[in-house]
């Protein structure tokens, strides 16, 4: 049994009569047949049913979600021998369902969504299946969700927009298809968007433009295509923007130069054509800039010279054509610099040799000339 599992025998003793009832009513329930709503309102499941209404329909949700995954044989092994165990609660109700890390198979019960006071659900690092139930719009004050790293299929439900306190959503490492709901932009409280590793297509919603106080919107992995939505250079919270390997195309918004407080942008293998805006030398706290594997032209803005904090900087396999920026000298940071199968031309800039930490220098496929700097 996993930490996260044990940590869920000690909760709601609120609830119990005694240590030594709720011990009993773990001993009776432990392999048991499914168990009994009814026990949620004479007292069996928990204390006081009549003083505690709200309790008492999460109790039922509870004894539907359990008698659910133990009707799956694959989950014969996970022994829910409470209905609470991984729960918390207070004087509303149940706030956290936290399942991660079970093993537990099949789909997501729909019942979840009757668990209206929660506001963190877990089931993510299961083996789940499925598509995700509309029901979860139902959980308004949800604040975080976490259904990554399972087998979930089908669409994201639009109905996930109608959760107005959420922060924390991470749908990644699944097989979810589809479009990115629009309605996603009304979780403007949102600080964390994964959806990356998918099999998501269409375009990147502009409504995601609304989410102002996102720090971290990962969509790469995905089948996504179409421009890069010039609203994204609303979000000036963003700490990482991460879109590559998708099928992207169109230019480089120069709004993402907006972003002055991006440590990361990853926008590679995708097929983004046209200039490097040079406002990404507006973003003097990148550590991280990858634009490598496009269709990129025309010349290296000198402009990413004022990115001193960087560290990598990945422009290869591009178009790019015209000379290497003696302005990228300033890099004193950088450790790695990628240049090659460009059409680059021109002397190699002696200034490169000012970049004592670098461990990586990659040119080669240009139409370099000249001697190389001592």
């Amino acid at each position: 049994m996993n930490w996260r599992r044990r940590r869920g025998w000690v909760i709601l003793a609120v609830l119990a009569a005694s240590a030594a009832a709720v011990a009993g009513n773990v001993s009776a329930q432990t392999g048991a047949a499914p168990l009994d709503p009814v026990g949620c309102s004479n007292g069996t499941y928990i204390r006081d049913p009549g003083s505690n209404p709200g309790l008492v329909e999460d109790c039922i949700a509870l004894v539907a979600v359990r008698n659910h995954f133990k009707r799956i044989p694959a989950n014969a092994g996970f022994e829910w021998n409470t209905p609470w165990e991984g729960t918390r609660v207070n004087q509303a109700g149940l706030y956290v369902l936290d399942l991660a890390d079970n093993g537990l198979s099949g789909a997501i019960p729909a019942e979840l969504g009757n668990l209206t006071n929660l506001q963190t659900l877990r089931l993510d690092g299961n083996d789940l299946s499925g598509a995700i139930p509309p029901e979860l719009g139902n959980l308004t004050n949800l604040q975080h969700l976490r259904l990554n790293n399972n087998d979930l299929s089908g669409t994201i439900p639009p109905e996930l927009g109608n959760l107005t306190n959420l922060q924390y959503l991470r749908l990644n490492n699944n097989d979810l298809s589809g479009t990115i709901p629009p309605e996603l932009g009304n979780l403007t409280n949102l600080q964390i968007l994964h959806l990356n590793s998918n099999n998501l297509s269409g375009t990147i919603p502009p409504e995601l433009g609304n989410l102002t106080n996102l720090v971290y919107l990962g969509v790469h992995r995905n089948n996504l295509s179409g421009a890069i939505p010039p609203e994204l250079g609303n979000l000036t919270n963003l700490l990482a923007l991460i879109l590559y390997r998708n099928n992207l195309s169109g230019a480089i918004p120069p709004e993402l130069g907006n972003l002055t407080n991006l440590r990361t942008l990853r926008l590679n293998s995708n097929g983004l054509y046209g200039a490097i805006p040079p406002e990404l030398g507006n973003l003097a706290n990148l550590v991280n800039l990858r634009l490598s594997a496009n269709g990129l032209s025309g010349a290296i803005p000198p402009e990413l010279g004022e990115l001193t904090n960087l560290q990598h900087l990945h422009l290869g396999a591009n178009g790019l054509s015209g000379a290497i920026p003696p302005e990228l000298g300033n890099l004193t940071n950088l450790q790695f610099l990628y240049l090659g199968a460009n059409r680059l031309s021109g002397a190699i800039p002696p200034e490169l040799g000012e970049l004592a930490d670098l461990q990586y220098l990659l040119i080669q496929d240009n139409r370099l000339s000249g001697a190389i700097p001592d």
